[in-house]
């Protein structure tokens, strides 16, 4: 009030009048600056209420199951229905649906093999539309400080998760002294000859291990050829007869194991292990963690709220806590994971067995036929 003493009547109704506009015009542009995607992010959950429904194909694990399952815990007026299934299964009970006009899934979950099938079939629609969080639109809480695609246009099928394999195989610890065998390389030692079994590489189950070998500038179509034609080197399919064989001792080494089922038979007091490479002769896979929005899917609101919901970092933390996968997402520490060979190292470059410019597997297999009727093998 001391500021208005010794001013005119008409002078102060007209300071008055300066502060009213003033004060309507902060009003305005507080309104004015509420983020658009607020406004549509609200939007997006209403209309996803309203439709009630979001459905997800997804994999058959119950590990998996639980994490995508843990969106209605968050939603809960939005019902989510799952339905599990090797990729395999899924794709054909979609393919089977689309033929006779019924349009039920709105999401896939899936390995990239399935997911570029799928793609090729014109089944999916662009993620990045329906990525409204500030949270999701920025490409730096990522892996590489970007979004990774697995399919050639970067926007059909989403990467939100990668695991570094290092993994040569397993082997006898009563058989193999592991300081012996630190590299790929090293099973080609004329020592082993005869004495290795290795998962079938042209098993579609096992197509990104060998892709990760063929495309790595440490190893290649040379130490596949050499391995598969000068080794001797028994083919098998079942994992567990193979695992066995190697506990047993009959064959000290195991390529292309599974690790998890080598550590859990150890934990069972069985002599096996695993033989580890240098990190630059591994691969990042993105496994089951592949994620693509179905085109004309019934249930597009809902769709858009699960997509952000699952790459947000709520989302992604459930996903790598339940699943026990590494997330791309780097603003999620790591330290919950049981393996932590699985967690990329900093300044170390992998290479992305899952991105399209390895998705090719035509030279390999072609490398490992000709290798394996060389040495006698079918």
């Amino acid at each position: 009030m001391k500021q208005l003493k010794g001013l005119k009547p008409r002078a102060i109704a007209g300071r008055g009048i300066v502060l009213a506009v003033l004060f309507l015009m902060a009003l305005a542009g507080s309104s004015a600056a509420q983020p658009d995607w607020k406004r549509e992010w609200e939007g997006a959950v209403a209309a996803a209420e309203k439709e009630g429904q979001v459905t997800v194909y997804g994999p058959p694990g119950i590990h998996y199951q639980e994490a995508i399952r843990s969106f209605q815990e968050a939603y809960s007026k939005i019902k989510l229905v799952y339905v599990p299934g090797s990729g395999t299964d899924n794709s054909q009970r979609l393919l089977a649906e689309r033929r006779a006009g019924k349009y039920l899934a709105d999401l896939f979950v899936s390995g990239s093999g399935t997911a570029v099938i799928l793609f090729r079939g014109n089944i999916f629609d662009p993620l990045p539309p329906l990525l409204i969080l500030p949270e999701n639109r920025d490409p730096s809480v990522w892996f590489s400080g970007k979004h990774q695609y697995a399919d050639p246009q970067n926007q059909l099928i989403f990467i939100m998760q990668g695991n570094i394999d290092t993994s040569i195989g397993a082997y006898n610890t009563k058989l193999v002294n592991p300081k012996e065998i630190k590299s790929h390389w090293d099973v080609l030692n004329p020592k082993w000859k005869g004495k290795m079994v290795a998962y079938d590489p042209r098993a579609r189950g096992h197509i990104q291990n060998m892709r990760g070998i063929y495309y790595s500038p440490a190893l290649g179509g040379e130490f596949i050829r050499r391995l598969f034609s000068e080794m001797d080197v028994t083919i098998g399919r079942d994992q567990r007869q193979m695992l066995d064989w190697v506990a047993g001792g009959k064959f000290p080494i195991y390529l292309f194991s599974t690790d998890n089922d080598v550590e859990e038979a150890a934990r069972k007091g069985l002599p096996v292990g695993v033989l580890e490479s240098p990190p630059e002769e591994g691969y990042m896979s993105a496994g089951f963690g592949h994620l693509a929005l179905v085109n004309r899917a019934p249930h597009p609101n809902a769709a858009k709220v699960f997509v952000n919901w699952l790459l947000s970092k709520e989302g992604q933390l459930q996903w790598q806590k339940r699943t026990d996968n590494n997330s791309l997402r780097t603003d999620i520490p790591k330290g919950m994971l049981t393996d932590q060979r699985s967690v990329p190292r900093e300044g170390v470059k992998y290479l992305n067995a899952s991105l399209p410019q390895y998705e090719d597997v035509k030279p390999l297999l072609k490398i490992v036929n000709e290798a394996l009727a060389k040495s006698g093998k079918k």
